[in-house]
């Protein structure tokens, strides 16, 4: 993903590099992998509260961690860019 720049008169040859997320991902993307992110830490702080037995260390903690590795992950990667059609663009 990397274009080589030459300058005339120059032997040097410099690389910019580009992000290959910038091509599929967009500010949704990074939105809802950051809110699975803020909700795992949240779920693995609720799993670490004492006494082990309480509600939100069985119950409350294992639910939310679930719902983040199996939707608010998958969503963040899977979510596209709409890309402009033919009829929008006229």
């Amino acid at each position: 993903m990397a274009k080589s720049v030459r300058k005339k008169g120059n032997l040097k040859v410099s690389k910019v590099l580009t992000s290959p997320f910038s091509i599929y991902w967009s500010r949704i993307n990074y939105i809802v992998l950051a809110l699975g992110i803020i909700l795992s830490i949240l779920g693995y702080y609720f799993l670490s509260v004492k006494p082990w037995n309480s509600a939100t260390s069985l119950y409350l903690a294992p639910i939310l961690l679930v719902l983040v590795y199996l939707v608010f992950f998958p969503l963040s990667i899977l979510i596209k860019k709409k890309e402009p059609t033919e009829q929008e663009s006229k």
